[in-house]
């Protein structure tokens, strides 16, 4: 019976550490098979995230795409304001200018000098300040104001030697210093003339003044002659 006791216990003792290493197995299979669960998991969350990036990045894209068209829009309205301000701007400006001429033309000379000044004030660089200058110039002249026509066309002069009234300005400018007596100041206005346009329509006119200093100051005439 003793015998029969101890095999009976030896037997259990044997067969436990059996039964244990079965259960260890399962244990083990189960955790790889959630590993591998995490892991497909984890392979669909870094998809997910790289779809989300991408669209993030198109989400960039079109905000950026959106920004500049924005931006764009303000530019051109900025643009388009500032073109509308130039348009009356220039209107304005050609209002004044062509009521000064007006003036000019009626023999209204004061408010024809007060209009040309009143446009070179607001508008001292305009399509039209050159020819405002000359007939200023041409305003004082006629007011007999031969100091400021003068010092007007002189400007225009220093400022405008290739406009079209240039010429113009040479014969006027002589006809002023002819005023002064400073008629070698006058010659030299009208040969320049002479040398330089002589095709200029003016250009009888120009010689007509020449021969009348040169008549009235025969001197001078030779003088100038011998130099």
């Amino acid at each position: 019976m003793r015998h029969l006791g101890l095999i009976t216990f030896l037997s259990i003792f044997v067969c436990h550490p059996v039964s244990a290493g079965i259960n260890t197995d399962k244990v083990v299979m189960s955790h790889n098979q959630k590993i591998k669960r995490l892991v497909r998991k984890n392979k669909t969350l870094l998809g997910k995230i790289e779809l989300l990036e991408q669209q993030q990045k198109i989400n960039a894209g079109k905000i950026k795409e959106l920004f500049n068209l924005t931006t764009y829009q303000k530019s051109s309205i900025v643009a388009e304001k500032a073109t509308l301000r130039v348009r009356e701007h220039d209107k304005k400006a050609k209002r004044i200018y062509a009521q000064a001429r007006s003036l000019l033309v009626t023999d209204q000379y004061d408010q024809a000098i007060n209009s040309f000044k009143q446009y070179l004030a607001a508008y001292p660089n305009n399509n039209h300040t050159s020819d405002v200058h000359y007939w200023l110039a041409k305003s004082y002249l006629a007011k007999e104001d031969f100091y400021s026509a003068r010092d007007v066309f002189n400007i225009f002069q220093a400022q405008n030697p290739r406009h079209h009234k240039f010429p113009n300005s040479l014969l006027e400018l002589a006809k002023v210093y002819i005023e002064f007596k400073q008629q070698d100041k006058a010659r030299d206005l009208l040969n320049t003339m002479l040398v330089k346009f002589p095709s200029h329509n003016a250009i009888n006119k120009a010689k007509q003044l020449l021969g009348k200093i040169t008549i009235a100051n025969p001197k001078i005439d030779k003088l100038t002659t011998h130099k």
